[in-house]
């Protein structure tokens, strides 16, 4: 537990999934994490870097057990409403911090006096989206401004869509909006358009959740010449519908998550014909493509 930052009980979940008992383990994937379903597709695991397993022979795999009991019960399956379930009558060894879905009904109520306040989340990013879910349950009357056209942030702009559909991004959000958030999209803050602006409508706190959208340079000669392209420029304009033209032939520089989608877009968007690209994509990046 103390491996993810969100303090999910995993091994409480993977021991409900082993009996057969997927709903409860669902339910206990999802209160401490409003993106659970994200998470079962893209988190990096930390948890599974801490399981003992690893230890005798290798970790059990946390990541694909989670995404396995949100298919069936989270927002993208025919059953969300499960999730009520949180909120009515809370989760055995569900609810271990204050921030956890099965606490957040509990402390609402001792809350009362601040119900209904407004406040506003600028950007639509994991952390925006998170934020604006727990006031939500609190209470208060969360609007988030987004100034792209769709909300989501790094998840729909950087992330390759094979790797996170956007129709899950899409049921997270639904489910925000269904505790009372709105989304203004196309919203950005600007000189005329600001904070004060936001005062004079109401609002009476402010959750800045801008992200991280800007890759970073090499500190070696010609790093700004043409045709050197960052890679989180590369998604970002690939996620948002333009075509980027890299030429014949590519070097990725770097070995992380990002550069690897890089790798792996570019093999699917430009270099080889439909039906050779998952293995192509497993040569290059050393791992299988993730569909």
């Amino acid at each position: 537990m103390q491996a993810c930052p969100v303090h999910t009980d995993s091994g409480r979940y993977v021991q409900l999934i082993a009996e057969e008992r997927y709903r409860e383990a669902y339910l206990v994937a999802r209160s401490p994490n409003p993106l659970a379903s994200t998470c079962g597709r893209i988190c990096a695991a930390p948890c599974e870097d801490a399981c003992r397993r690893g230890w005798i022979d290798q970790a059990v795999t946390i990541r694909p057990l989670k995404r396995f009991v949100t298919e069936q019960f989270g927002s993208e399956s025919s059953r969300p409403d499960t999730l009520k379930s949180l909120l009515d009558d809370g989760v055995e060894y569900g609810c271990s911090r204050a921030w956890h879905m099965s606490c957040l009904g509990k402390t609402a109520s001792s809350k009362a006096a601040k119900v209904g306040k407004k406040v506003a989340v600028i950007g639509s990013g994991p952390a925006g989206l998170a934020c604006a879910h727990d006031l939500a349950l609190l209470g208060y009357r969360v609007t988030i401004f987004e100034s792209l056209k769709n909300p989501g942030g790094m998840l729909r702009y950087g992330i390759p869509g094979y790797r996170l559909p956007r129709e899950v991004i899409e049921r997270e959000v639904a489910v925000l909006e269904q505790f009372g958030v709105e989304i203004r999209t196309g919203t950005p803050l600007t000189e005329e358009y600001n904070l004060r602006s936001l005062r004079e409508e109401g609002f009476e706190a402010f959750f800045l959740s801008v992200g991280a959208m800007r890759g970073r340079d090499l500190n070696i000669p010609g790093h700004e010449k043409d045709g050197v392209i960052k890679a989180v420029d590369y998604l970002l304009n690939l996620n948002s519908g333009y075509r980027v033209d890299l030429g014949d032939k590519v070097v990725v520089i770097g070995g992380g998550s990002v550069a690897l989608d890089a790798a792996r877009t570019a093999v699917r968007e430009f270099y080889q014909p439909m039906e050779e690209i998952e293995l192509t994509a497993q040569a290059v990046v050393g791992q299988p493509a993730m569909d």
